[in-house]
């Protein structure tokens, strides 16, 4: 069930890369950089016409592939906090309270206001210093070039019908604080648990065997239909709500909002969400620092049953992709030979015309998320398959291995590794696999863990994106906590009160005043602070940062010359502060220049140069090797090698097999409490992945 994976370098090039003979290095001279950034063009996904299987991949005018690496900015997110139920956001959406100013962070949710105090000042004019509010200053000085900004429906949409201008305007302002900066911004309509609307059930009216908890952010009041159904978690666990799924059920039928449909393209609720979607794309279509916009947060099938779960391969067929196509044909214009649905009318479930135009994205990305469920078990219980012809789609799965994945969050293994999944690889080879069917790129909108496993997880799962050329943005940017080991953030400030995020009640004394300062983890930095290529004239073959000894090699491969000098059109690689060591380029290519920029980072840009006897018709492609420190002959190797065999796609067939057998072990087990919970998971299993495999007709029933 493994299919061949990303193109291979030539099996003669690979032996030479072995035995060091293309290691003879070039060297250049360091500059220094301008203060200014240069401006951001716009990317474009990149499907591969020749070579089996290959994975899409993000590029930019000059054809470079681009790899971006950020996080998730949540200050911005209308999360639910205790004692709310139902109340307003306790941060401003005026733009008017960030100019020069930062809102303080509240007890109450666990994330402060995103800001950018010194915005009228250059890019590196601005403080990265611990409370300066300088948010994508200190991100850019940590090398981000990509944030995920996290949006919320209940505010681009207050009221039915009426998207709010001053919102989407304090998106433009955030948007313009990334320009400024150098960063990409992914647009992100969340959601989590539906909406924090969904109240927390009271004690006296929750059934027996659930646990009072509402929703946490997302849709709202007005769009939330629960149908009465009780905010709980049956069985302690969140996504088992019957409020929740009740009104995912509801949004995906397109129940009718009862109230006048003011600017929304139709009367329902899918309808006002398009709507929302495309007031956003209405500003910002034109923008190329907006990479694109994220469709849903986390999706969940809907379910009006008594355990609130729901056939994974039939939700996603019969409600979540036929939305995705929806959503995009109103963003872009996309027809793929439908007739357009009639104005009054707008929404086909079945598909049978497309959804009128409202907007004009075509130079963007739309990001996609598969259901929620693919974080416990690292694949995707769909069949994946083309549903737009859009031309730059990219497939953004959370990989949260071992963080969220069924060993630990569900059967109780100690975190860092356990039976399933079998490596941190495996969340990235099956979605290459589902990529590759659906012709999307892959970006990981999500991953990564409290601080505390940053040696025991993420550090892999960072190394997990690098084996498998993938880019990502870590959850979370900055956040509030008791410790900073229980932090899911990069820079943490102390707060005694522990919060929730459904609502109830958290520890400790929520009118305490979290600390000004915003600090750096020291254990998050040197995960994230890495030399990476930003992007490759040609193709990237294999790359490896080793933090131990701040050294770095890459393997790539061109069919064309770029003219030294040609920055545009070079191969860019970026080295943070913390790394000193000297660059060098070898094989089919030179080192023009490593630029010092005014943060202490570098840019070292490679051009290709193919050998002049060689006519670029024939399609042959030359190998070059940048390496940054004393990169041993240890890492070269192991460079060398993935680039001649890297992680192939695993197909979902293969993948729910091992997730079975998993199963199958666990409900076997010696230890009583695993036994008892996978009885229960067993119970889920079969609801959610039905008696056979849609992808394997000859596959048996789950458990």
């Amino acid at each position: 069930m493994v299919s061949s994976g990303r193109p291979r370098t030539a099996s003669l090039v690979a032996v030479a890369l072995l035995a060091g003979l293309l290691w003879t290095p070039s060297t250049a001279g360091a500059e220094t950089t301008p203060s200014s950034l240069t401006a951001l063009p716009f990317l474009h996904v990149v499907v591969p016409t020749s070579g089996p299987d290959r994975t899409p991949y993000l590029a930019d005018p000059a054809n470079r592939q681009m790899l971006l690496r950020g996080v998730a900015a949540v200050g911005m997110e209308d999360v639910a906090y205790a004692g709310a139920d139902g109340g307003p956001a306790l941060f401003p959406v005026n733009p008017s309270a960030y100019n020069g100013a930062c809102p303080k962070a509240s007890a109450l949710i666990p994330q402060p206001p995103l800001c950018e105090v010194e915005a009228s000042k250059p890019a590196y004019q601005q403080s990265t210093a611990p409370g300066s509010g300088d948010d994508f200053a200190q991100m850019r000085a940590l090398g981000f070039n990509v944030v995920r900004l996290v949006l919320n429906w209940s505010q681009l949409e207050p009221t039915a019908g009426n998207y709010s201008t001053s919102f989407v305007n304090r998106v433009a302002q955030v948007v313009s604080w990334a320009r400024q900066q150098g960063i990409y911004v992914i647009l992100d309509m969340h959601q989590d648990q539906y909406s924090r609307y969904i109240l927390p059930s009271k004690p006296a009216t929750t059934p027996a065997g659930c646990k009072p908890s509402g929703g946490s952010d997302g849709a709202p009041p007005w769009a939330v239909m629960s149908d009465g159904k009780p905010g709980c978690a049956l069985a302690g666990i969140d996504e088992l709500n019957p409020a929740e799924a009740a009104a995912f059920s509801n949004f995906w039928t397109n129940v009718t909002v009862p109230s006048p449909k003011g600017s929304a393209p139709g009367p329902g609720l899918e309808d006002h969400y398009i709507g929302a979607m495309a007031a956003l794309a209405h500003r910002f279509e034109s923008d190329p620092a907006v990479l694109g916009y994220e469709i849903m947060n986390e999706p969940q099938p809907g379910s009006t049953a008594d355990l609130p779960v729901a056939n994974a391969y039939q939700s996603s067929a019969q409600e979540l992709y036929p939305f995705y196509t929806r959503a995009i044909e109103a963003l872009t214009g996309v027809r793929d030979g439908k007739p357009t649905c009639p104005a009054t009318s707008p929404t086909s479930l079945s598909g049978a015309c497309a959804y009128p135009q409202l907007a004009n994205v075509s130079r963007q990305q739309i990001f996609f998320e598969p259901l929620a469920y693919r974080n416990l078990v690292d694949f995707s219980m769909q069949v994946s398959a083309p549903f737009s012809s859009y031309k730059n789609l990219v497939f953004a799965p959370h990989v949260y291995t071992y963080a969220f994945t069924i060993e630990q969050e569900l059967l109780g293994a100690p975190p860092g590794g356990g039976g399933y999944p079998p490596n941190f690889t495996f969340g990235y080879q099956t979605a290459e696999s589902e990529a590759q069917a659906m012709h999307a790129a892959v970006f990981s909108t999500e991953f990564g863990d409290s601080a505390s496993t940053d040696k025991t997880i993420v550090s892999k799962e960072v190394a997990a994106q690098e084996a498998t050329l993938t880019g990502g943005t870590l959850w979370a940017w900055k956040g509030l906590s008791k410790q900073a080991a229980t932090c899911w953030c990069v820079r943490w400030q102390f707060s005694t009160y522990e919060t929730t995020s459904n609502g109830t009640a958290g520890v400790g004394d929520p009118h305490t005043t979290p600390s000004p300062d915003d600090r750096v983890i020291a254990s998050r930095q040197i995960t994230m602070d890495r030399v990476w290529p930003r992007a490759t004239a040609g193709l990237l073959g294999a790359y490896r940062y080793d933090p131990a000894g701040r050294s770095f090699a890459m393997v790539a491969s061109a069919v064309t010359s770029v003219h030294r000098g040609d920055r545009a059109a070079e191969t860019v690689v970026y080295i943070p502060a913390t790394v000193d060591g000297a660059v060098a380029a070898a094989g089919n290519a030179t080192l023009d220049v490593v630029l010092t920029q005014p943060d202490g980072s570098r840019l070292a840009y490679v051009a290709p140069e193919i050998p002049s006897h060689k006519s670029p018709a024939s399609g042959a492609r030359f190998t070059y090797t940048v390496t940054v420190g004393h990169a041993t002959s240890a890492l070269r190797n192991s460079v060398a090698q993935a680039a001649a065999d890297p992680p192939p796609p695993i197909a979902e067939p293969q993948a729910r097999a091992l997730s079975e057998q998993a199963l199958h072990a666990a409900l076997t087990s010696t230890n009583p409490k695993i036994r008892s919970t996978a009885q229960l998971v067993n119970v889920l299993a079969g609801l959610v992945l039905g008696s056979t495999d849609p992808n394997d007709p000859g596959s048996t029933p789950a458990g």
